[in-house]
C-alpha cells in the first residue's frame, strides 16, 4: 500500500475530528494510504483508523486508550467474532453503549479486552427487549488484515 504523508492542515482537521469522535488528543506524524476503495491513516507507523468516519483499529484501542462505547459479550461469542461473524443479540451479557442503528462500537471480553470495531444494526433498546437478531456488524476483529498489518506496533 502506497502511504504518504498528510498535509499540516488536513492532519490538523483529521486529529480535530478524532478528538471529537473519541475524546482523545493525539499528536505525532501523520500517514495516509488507500488500498481498494479503503482509507487507512498510520500515527508514527502504526495503523491507527480506516475508513470514514474513521474508525480505530482495536491496536489503537489499546495503544492509544480511546473512549469509544461497547458491549461485553459471552465466551461463545468471542469466539465467533474474532472469526469475523458479526454480534447476534442473544452473545451480550452487558451493553455499555446507547448505540442508535448506525453508530460503532466496541465488542468486549469479560476481562475487558477489545476485540471487534462494529456498526450498530439495531438500537440498543430492542437488543435488550427482544435479545435476539443480528446486533452488530463485524468491520475489524482479532486476527484479521488490520490487525496482522497492526499488531506488530502495539509491542514497540
Amino acid at each position: 500500500m502506497q502511504r504518504h504523508v498528510m498535509s499540516k492542515k488536513d492532519a490538523k482537521e483529521f486529529l480535530k475530528r478524532v478528538k471529537e469522535l473519541y475524546g482523545v488528543e493525539l499528536e505525532g506524524n501523520l500517514e495516509v494510504g488507500k488500498e481498494k476503495k479503503e482509507v487507512y491513516y498510520f500515527l508514527d507507523g502504526l495503523l491507527a483508523f480506516f475508513g470514514d468516519p474513521p474508525l480505530p483499529t482495536l491496536c489503537a484501542v489499546l495503544k492509544l486508550n480511546l473512549n469509544m462505547p461497547y458491549v461485553v459479550v459471552d465466551e461463545g461469542a468471542v469466539k465467533a467474532v474474532t472469526n469475523g461473524a458479526d454480534l447476534f443479540a442473544p452473545g451480550i451479557v452487558e451493553f455499555n453503549c446507547d448505540c442508535k442503528e448506525g453508530e460503532y462500537f466496541l465488542v468486549k471480553t469479560k476481562t475487558g479486552v477489545p476485540v471487534a470495531v462494529m456498526r450498530a444494526l439495531m438500537p440498543v433498546e430492542k437488543a435488550k427487549a427482544e435479545k435476539r437478531g443480528k446486533f452488530g456488524e463485524n468491520l475489524h476483529h482479532v486476527g484479521d488484515e488490520l490487525w496482522e498489518t497492526c499488531k506488530a506496533k502495539l509491542r514497540g
